[in-house]
């Protein structure tokens, strides 16, 4: 399904989009595209520990706990349509990839889940429009045989794909800041989408520190635009070919530029090579500048440790007053 080859449109009016990962990514709305051709949208509850249990049956163990818990989000789906939609983030920008494991999302989940599923897929490529143009039309004419109803999602798309932040509203995305009532400064969180949005992969560590009395900032606030095509050389190093790992160095760059900015956290997760590899270029520059913490998280952190770790971090930040310890 969705690569316009198949010439019976869905039986259901209904498709199920997974609250996860690539449910992150997007500047646009995939539920607005889809009522332009006529169906309705149906997330996922949010995430939680069943729905890590129900996907991690599936899950080989060297897949990351993001990828265990989509594919819980997509089992409680499959329980009530079996049409799910599930794109293919191939790259944000020319000349860059996503991270491996979001671009083969759809197969894995088509390999590996034993039920019956009507996947329906494209392959986003933003640095090739045309490619990306005609796989969106391709999908637009596998669910609708109106050409008016084709043209105007094709269109919405055409308009909407390369949205900055500052352009949508706060009903359709998180904004980036989480304020507190306290006086204890501010603390910049530098992670993926889906670890900054999911309190359950991240462990509401926003939360708690708002309960700490921090202001946080996360690396949503600092968004490059992929129209830059001369993208800089960040920390002095040479600018890596993901995507991803560019919008990291960008926010940890401009954390450490921000003066408001006390001290900076970094989410990541077990078995994630990007993140593995693009810490080690800030890592050092980090915390010779600012208090810093990274926190790798996978489906084994207890939160009684994580957070002994979180307020050693921000009581050393208050006592330090500014002065640059590494707390990681």
């Amino acid at each position: 399904m969705g690569n316009g080859k198949n010439k019976e449109l869905p039986t259901s009016k209904i498709i199920g989009i997974p609250r996860g990962l690539s449910y992150y990514l997007d500047n646009f709305s995939w539920e607005s595209f889809f009522h332009i051709l006529g169906y309705e949208v149906e997330y996922s509850e949010d995430s939680s520990v069943e729905t890590f249990e129900t996907g991690n049956q599936f899950v080989g163990s060297d897949q990351c706990f993001p990828v265990k818990v989509y594919y819980g989000h997509v089992l409680s789906l499959l329980k009530k349509n079996n049409y799910i939609f599930i794109p293919q983030y191939t790259s944000m920008e020319e000349g860059t990839y996503c991270c491996p494991k979001v671009i083969a999302l759809p197969q894995l989940i088509k390999n590996t889940i034993p039920q019956e599923i009507n996947l329906l897929t494209v392959e986003i490529d933003l640095g090739r429009e045309k490619f990306t143009r005609k796989n969106i039309r391709r999908l637009a004419m596998s669910l609708s045989q109106n050409p008016l109803r084709i043209f105007a999602a094709v269109n919405y798309f055409d308009k909407n794909r390369k949205r900055l932040p500052e352009e949508i509203s706060s009903a359709e995305k998180f904004m980036g800041e989480c304020q507190s009532n306290g006086k204890k400064g501010s603390i910049g969180v530098i992670g993926h989408p889906y670890a900054l949005q999911d309190p359950f992969l991240n462990m509401g560590i926003l939360n708690r520190l708002k309960e700490f009395g921090f202001d946080v900032v996360t690396s949503a606030r600092y968004q490059r635009s992929y129209e830059q095509t001369d993208c800089p050389v960040y920390f002095s190093r040479r600018k890596p070919h993901w995507d991803f790992g560019r919008n990291i160095l960008y926010a940890a760059e401009s954390m450490l530029k921000d003066e408001k900015i006390q001290g900076i956290i970094f989410i990541t997760y077990f078995g994630c090579g990007i993140d593995a590899f693009i810490e080690e270029i800030f890592n050092d520059s980090i915390c010779g500048q600012k208090p810093y913490l990274g926190l790798t998280l996978d489906e084994h952190s207890g939160e009684a440790g994580l957070m002994t770790r979180i307020e050693a971090f921000t009581d050393m930040m208050i006592r330090k007053g500014g002065e640059n310890r590494d707390a990681g």
